[in-house]
């Protein structure tokens, strides 16, 4: 398959596709076994974190081991194969950064933790140049947490997030990965295809 192929197939997608999709399908487009470019995440005591939302938010946590910072989604676009010969094969290590605060996207309601700085900006910016992907104004690196289910207490709520305004909670890794969302019996899991080091 060519790069004009590709390109028009993106642009098929994205433009003939997406838009018109239901919810339900859309929700089992996304839980398909997606490819995306990331960066590990580790939260310093994620345990107290959780415990401080109790009886606030309802949701299910990410696991820890599931923790990262998406760079570049590719979704279903691009097989394993194709990506790894577009890709080089060595990818210049992310400066070190810590994560400093909490946030939460209120459109789909997600609570993620942030990154300092913008390391990760420009990673992001510099690996959408290899491919037919545009470089969003938009990006918002962070670190899903919970997609949240209900807020129970709204007050609450804005009173642990301020808690924990320009406080180091945890740390990006530096080595970006080739990651896969892989479905299982027991949801989704995050299966790690290559190390750029």
């Amino acid at each position: 398959m060519t790069i004009s192929d590709k390109l028009r197939r993106i642009f098929y997608f994205h433009t003939n596709i997406i838009p018109y999709l239901n919810p339900a399908d859309y929700a089992i487009l996304i839980l398909m076994n997606t490819l995306f470019l990331a960066v590990k995440a580790k939260l310093d005591d994620y345990d107290t974190l959780k415990s401080e939302f109790s009886g606030i938010i309802k949701g299910k946590w990410a696991r820890d081991e599931d923790l990262h910072v998406t760079i570049c989604y590719f979704g279903t676009i691009y097989t394993i194969e194709e990506l790894l010969n577009m890709l080089p094969r060595s990818i210049e290590k992310t400066q070190p950064s810590a994560l400093t605060s909490l946030d939460f996207f209120s459109h789909n309601k997600i609570l993620y933790a942030k990154p300092e700085g913008y390391a990760l900006d420009k990673l992001h910016a510099s690996l959408c140049t290899l491919f037919p992907l545009k470089s969003t104004a938009s990006f918002t690196p962070h670190v899903t947490l919970m997609r949240m289910k209900k807020i129970d207490d709204t007050k609450a709520f804005k009173e642990v997030l301020n808690r924990y305004k320009n406080r180091k909670i945890g740390k990006i890794e530096t080595t970006l990965e080739l990651m896969q969302n892989c479905l299982s019996p027991e949801g989704s899991k995050y299966k790690s295809i290559k190390k750029f080091e």
